[in-house]
């Protein structure tokens, strides 16, 4: 049985090129996730993917071509033989990993696929040093899901734990580095205890509050999901683009700085397993100013 808790991350990037012309699911992610159950890669971490642990520590992307990633708004989306697809998964390190990757041609349900690994790389978290200089730079390449809720003190979560407010289209500071230091936190166990809570509670409370936002650029986008299991379309709406800002407070950048650069690899939000929540992370000089 492999142990999923680990202080090293694996990021593995494969390229995915159809043998034939297919209608790919409306989260590209899934020809990804129909890999690994059905054993063709990375076998193992099938249990991770299969479980309903709270922020458990994987992401899937979606496929991805010419840096944009596949996913559908609306309209089904279709790639044609031979064009070269990209995608990613990380997850937390252990042992064997490297013999169950795999390439070659696979059949999957949604058409067969030629698949090859191009990158690996091995992140352990001791070596992510704390940076006390510049701004954030956060981009949301998929739809990110974040729930206001998380913001919630510990004590009242029970009182209001009937209330859905939906996912926030216009994150706070606080909202994105408290799910996060989740996603970090998950490297090391189980995530459900009251412990956790409070300290993403006052993280959260103390990032809004230390934080100066530079500048913006997001947009609201409703994803396809499925169907559920009456046939019905599912969609999630999350939102996209960039946002930029600064924690004057040194020691709070610090450790800001290495629960984002972990989400860099595990993604931020909810459906992390899907493809949802992709980030790329960076630091701007202070003299640089924000995209236009």
């Amino acid at each position: 049985m492999v142990e999923f808790f680990s202080e090293k991350i694996v990021k593995v990037e494969f390229s995915a090129i159809p043998e034939r012309d297919v209608i790919l699911p409306p989260l590209s992610s899934k020809v990804v996730k129909n890999l690994i159950l059905s054993s063709k890669l990375l076998p193992s971490i099938s249990n991770l993917v299969k479980s309903g642990m709270k922020n458990k520590p994987i992401f899937i992307s979606n496929l991805g071509k010419n840096g944009f990633r596949l996913f559908s708004t609306g309209k089904p989306v279709s790639v044609k033989a031979g064009e070269i697809l990209n995608f990613f998964i990380s997850f937390p390190y252990y042992d064997g990993f490297f013999t169950e990757l795999s390439s070659g041609s696979f059949e999957t349900g949604y058409g067969k696929f030629f698949i090859e690994l191009q990158q690996l790389e091995v992140i352990e978290l001791s070596s992510i040093k704390g940076v006390s200089e510049g701004n954030f730079y956060v981009k949301f390449v998929t739809p990110a899901l974040l729930s206001s809720k998380v913001l919630l003190p510990p004590s009242l979560k029970e009182k209001y734990k009937n209330v859905n407010p939906g996912y926030s289209l216009i994150p706070s500071v606080g909202l994105i580095v408290s799910y996060a230091y989740r996603a970090y936190r998950a490297l090391y166990g189980n995530t459900s205890n009251i412990e956790l809570d409070l300290k993403s509670f006052r993280l959260g409370v103390l990032s809004n509050s230390l934080s100066r936002v530079i500048g913006y650029k997001l947009k609201p986008l409703t994803v396809v999901i499925g169907n559920d299991d009456k046939g019905r379309l599912r969609t999630s709406r999350g939102f996209v683009g960039w946002m930029e800002f600064d924690i004057p407070y040194k020691k709070l950048k610090k450790a800001i700085s290495k629960y984002l650069t972990v989400a860099s690899y595990l993604g931020i939000g909810k459906s992390r397993g899907i493809g949802l929540g992709e980030v790329v992370v960076k630091m701007k000089s202070y003299s640089e100013t924000s995209e236009t």
